[in-house]
């Protein structure tokens, strides 16, 4: 017996002792990557992971899409660094199997910048090695410049065993002043997440609350309206990297960080199928849908979220002068009779539209009367204003006191009469975006049910980012070897335990051939 005891005690040393052994070694090798994250993440909002594993370069390579995103500087750069260094015998013995992240942050002069970082475990980084490469290494400061050719050229900084690399040494300052001892709730969620995603080739992280600076230096206009939804939002999306030729596809998580966030209000709300953009104009160029299962819940977290903003008063204090004045409840009109979905949307005018989904149109209609004055047969405009940002939010505070028709059970606003007339023209003459191939394609590549959905149409989005986009993205945007061929950008959010599961989707124009393919099945 004592036998048995003395075996099962070595035993059990023994596996104690190669745990030990394996989450040390494992300690070892995050550390070499957690130093690379952590500079990057601090800095760059949008941020790219792969392993450095010869079938990923081939799938990539594959890839034009990513190339049009990119841009054709970025992409000759980094293709650049990939032929020059990355498949160098010598460098990637040190680097084989590591984690390669690719970050992007906002430059200067209105430019954006990208930061490769990756590590070693296996020995000390000697920059003689970079000497024996088929480049030009040059001193730059505290850095290097790594010149490959005539013409393609990086920067190069070796911090303790991370090698970065940037098309900028303004970029690679700011690595450099990275200050460790501050928290870094970005990487960390990162790190998080990469364990989650060990077994997929590529990962994108996002971090909503950093990317306005990015997003600065392409457009000219302020986050606001459609684009409020990249606006200080303390958010991270997590997602995995799905090859394709025709379009951009990634799956993951969005996780909204702060309670007190619109988006928040959503994260309990069953998804449900997308049937709203039934009735949207063929001209849409951008919307945002928005379902709610359950109104009633909903209401009472979009009451709380007043509340936290100081704005609840003022709301009970409009709502009572309302009722003294017309002698109508107004909590007995979109309350009680919303459907489950809202919408709002913008043409390729510009132009912008709200359309809610209601129960006994005819009924609300008749409640609000008193509210309402007449501007045209079919068109009239509210008395007073902010009522349906009141019930709603964020999304209907652009429509202070618009006009609506009410058509089919639903319930449609604009700031302009000329907007409710070309819906209600587009409407009745069935032109619609729904009637599209180009929509029809898209909704084919995309789940049907969602509890929050953004689309954007390309060809009927030109003007306004003609309006919007700086001139040197507006560029790429428009070349061949840019976004001119792509069809239509879509982001869906689906409610799942306190988050959101999320589709990104980037899609390639149809050829002709596969149009009529369509249409034959």
């Amino acid at each position: 017996m004592r036998k048995i005891y003395i075996l099962l005690v070595l035993l059990m040393l023994g596996v104690v002792g190669m745990a030990y052994l394996y989450f040390s070694n494992l300690n070892k090798e995050a550390s070499a990557s957690d130093n690379s994250l952590n500079i990057i993440s601090a800095n760059a909002p949008l941020i790219f992971t792969f392993e450095n594993d010869k079938s990923f370069y081939e799938i990539l390579s594959g890839q034009e899409i990513t190339d049009n995103i990119l841009g054709e500087e970025k992409s000759k750069l980094l293709g650049a660094l990939r032929e020059n260094m990355i498949k160098n015998s010598n460098i990637n013995a040190l680097i084989d199997g590591e984690k390669i992240t690719i970050g992007f942050l906002a430059g200067d002069k209105n430019s954006v910048d990208f930061m490769v970082a990756t590590q070693t475990t296996k020995a000390k980084i000697d920059l003689a090695m970079f000497t024996k490469l088929n480049v030009s290494l040059k001193k730059e400061g505290n850095f290097h410049e790594v010149k490959f050719g005539d013409s393609a050229k990086l920067y190069l900084a070796i911090n303790q065993k991370s090698i970065l690399f940037s098309n900028s040494l303004a970029a690679l300052n700011k690595a450099a002043n990275v200050d460790k001892a501050q928290k870094n709730n970005f990487a960390n969620y990162i790190k998080q997440n990469i364990q989650v995603n060990k077994n997929t080739l590529a990962n994108v992280y996002i971090d909503y609350a950093k990317l306005p600076v990015l997003l600065k230096n392409i457009l000219n206009t302020n986050l606001t309206g459609e684009l409020s939804i990249f606006n200080k939002q303390e958010t991270y999306a997590s997602l995995s990297y799905n090859f394709g030729s025709d379009k951009l596809l990634l799956n993951g998580y969005t996780d909204v960080q702060k309670p007190q966030n619109y988006f928040k209000l959503f994260v309990d709300q069953k998804e449900q199928k997308i049937n709203i953009d039934q009735l949207f104009p063929e001209q849409t160029a951008n919307y945002s849908v928005f379902a709610i299962d359950d109104y009633q819940k909903w209401n009472s977290a979009l009451k709380a979220l007043q509340k936290e903003n100081k704005q609840d008063a003022q709301i009970e204090k409009q709502h009572q002068a309302i009722s003294d004045k017309y002698r109508i409840d107004i909590n007995q009109t979109f309350p009680q009779y919303f459907g489950k979905q809202l919408a709002v949307l913008q043409l390729k005018s510009g132009e912008k539209m709200g359309i809610i989904e209601i129960k006994n149109g005819d009924k609300l209609g008749q409640l609000l009367l008193d509210l309402s004055s007449e501007y045209a047969p079919d068109i009239r405009i509210f008395k007073e204003a902010d009522l349906l940002a009141n019930f709603f939010g964020e999304p209907f505070k652009r429509f202070e006191r618009p006009f609506y028709t009410i058509i089919d059970n639903h319930f449609v606003v604009a700031n302009y009469a000329s907007t409710i007339q070309v819906f209600l023209n587009s409407y009745k003459n069935n032109h619609l975006l729904a009637s599209t191939d180009s929509y029809t394609y898209f909704k084919d590549q995309t789940s049907s049910s969602a509890t929050i959905a953004f689309y954007i149409n390309s060809k009927n989005s030109n003007d306004i980012f003609g309006r919007n986009l700086k001139a040197s993205f507006y560029k790429q945007y428009k070349s061949q070897k840019g976004l001119k061929d792509y069809n239509a950008f879509g982001y869906q959010l689906s409610a799942d335990n306190g988050k959101f599961m999320s589709n990104i989707l980037l899609l390639k124009n149809q050829t002709k051939s596969e149009i009529d393919s369509l249409k034959r099945n």
